[in-house]
């Protein structure tokens, strides 16, 4: 019974027009900023922030050998570059690539994008900001075609003939196509102790065409395979996140994501601990819990040594799909590190003359 999911599952993902899959997501949703809202670029205190994550997901139920879990890596680059109109104002850019695979054929997602966003200062102390940006680049869909088998591919004696199969010839090996998401996120200061941040994104704006599916040839049937219509559904996102001191050792940064893409919703709630174990070298070490309604508790722990943070993460999967699964979910490492190069200060030497 499970192989026969299993087989539905991959046909749905290779051969649907229209793919209901899930989009790139993370589970240290905070620790990959530009996949989570583009208006999260450049916003830090430093000079550039360089960062990774990496996602394992389902290798224990797509566990054989020719048939790959779900992987997805992830690299980003983002930076402060300049002032805005205002001193309190500021425009951050940044860069990020993604790829999510899985499966026999290798369906691959991948990304590169550029982003820009303006931090609007809204008070003179800067301790509120309104974070306006975007992402503009382009992506690519691709399934190696020959690694399939098509049920009319098959001879009465078992045997599979690749050129018997008509659903292989309207496989196209890739589709690429340009992207455009938005995002806006609200950040305040509420005291020395306590800040907060809350923000929405919409990805896939225009809703680009990324089907692999042909509809035939031009030219009667002589020229090239044309693209039928497989619009990537809209993603929308809005989160939130509330960080506050409880003691000189100790801070609590409760956090929330609810995620919904063409019906598909996710909700996702997170409660993070920091505990200040070493004030002289800035080591903070992190632990938490989080749960994904219907789906898994998440595992997280972590370190934060000066300038770089790095997490881990781990599913336990409480879904339906916990029997095939063995309550293994998805694993993830993440890692970024901020940069911060400052001028010296320049101090004039100053001359005291004694009075006699």
């Amino acid at each position: 019974m499970r192989s026969k999911k299993l087989l539905f599952l991959l046909f749905v993902l290779f051969l649907g027009s229209a793919l209901r899959a899930q989009d790139i997501h993370f589970t240290q949703y905070y620790m990959s900023p530009m996949t989570l809202n583009p208006a999260l670029t450049g916003k830090f205190e430093g000079t550039a922030r360089i960062g990774g994550i990496y996602r394992s997901q389902w290798s224990s139920v797509i566990n054989n050998p020719k048939t790959r879990p779900y992987s997805t890596p992830s690299v980003w680059i983002d930076a402060p570059i300049i002032q805005g109109f205002r001193k309190r104002d500021w425009v951050g850019v940044g860069f990020m690539a993604y790829q999510d695979k899985v499966g026999t054929g290798g369906l691959t997602h991948s990304a590169g994008k550029l982003g820009a966003v303006y931090h609007l200062g809204l008070d003179k102390k800067g301790n509120s900001v309104l974070s306006i940006g975007g992402h503009y680049g382009g992506e690519q869909r691709k399934v190696d075609e020959n690694a399939l088998q098509f049920a009319d591919g098959f001879n009465t004696d078992g045997t599979y003939t690749q050129g018997n199969s008509a659903d292989f010839n309207r496989i196209l090996g890739n589709a690429k196509y340009t992207d455009i998401d938005l995002g806006i996120v609200f950040s305040s200061r509420l005291n020395k102790t306590m800040d907060f941040n809350i923000g929405f994104s919409m990805y896939h704006m225009f809703k680009p065409n990324y089907s692999l599916i042909s509809t035939g040839s031009s030219g009667g049937g002589t020229g090239t395979p044309q693209q039928g219509v497989s619009k990537i559904p809209r993603r929308a996102t809005a989160h939130g996140q509330f960080n506050m001191e409880l003691t000189d050792k100790w801070s609590l940064s409760p956090s929330f994501i609810f995620q919904t893409m063409e019906g598909n919703d996710e909700i996702m709630v997170q409660g993070l601990a920091g505990y200040l174990f070493n004030e002289e070298k800035d080591i903070t070490l992190n632990m938490g819990l989080g749960y994904r309604l219907s789906d898994a508790i998440n595992v997280l722990v972590g370190m934060k040594v000066k300038n770089l943070t790095v997490g881990l993460a781990y599913d336990i999967n409480t879904s339906s799909l916990r029997t095939a699964s063995n309550y293994r979910g998805g694993f993830e490492i993440a890692a970024n590190y901020i940069i911060k190069i400052y001028k010296p200060a320049v101090v004039k030497p100053k001359v005291l003359c004694p009075r006699f």
